[in-house]
């Protein structure tokens, strides 16, 4: 399966994932066929900039928190800290690797781990 996405990719093409999976499923199936490198559909960071904007922020006074590289990616994308959680099937590496200052299992771990490893953009 790998192949059928990396084939195109080497051929200067782009891939999309189109499927009628939803939530952690969608997450986790591209991860597990180790194709997530070829998928060029991410999260945009336009996207945390219109958040930023609804609540008065600057990319500097929040933190972006998801569970994926993507994730932490248009957060990066839109001058944000990001925080990642190991419930959409990535590693703890794929998660730091993409620039997540704080890694958590769940969403209630996180909380912790936010106060103990405050990201250096956030001033803190």
């Amino acid at each position: 399966m790998r192949e059928v996405f990396e084939t195109p990719s080497r051929r200067g093409g782009k891939c999309a994932l189109a499927t009628d999976c939803k939530g952690p499923e969608l997450k986790h199936y591209p991860s597990l066929l180790h194709i997530d490198e070829f998928i060029g559909a991410k999260p945009d960071p336009r996207i945390v900039g219109v958040a930023l904007r609804k609540l008065g922020l600057t990319g500097h006074e929040a933190v972006m928190i998801g569970d994926t590289p993507y994730d932490a990616e248009a957060a990066s994308g839109a001058g944000t800290a990001a925080a990642g959680v190991l419930m959409g099937g990535f590693s703890i590496d794929a998660l730091r690797g993409a620039g997540c200052f704080a890694i958590a299992d769940e969403i209630s771990r996180l909380l912790a781990s936010l106060e103990d490893a405050k990201p250096s953009r956030l001033g803190a």
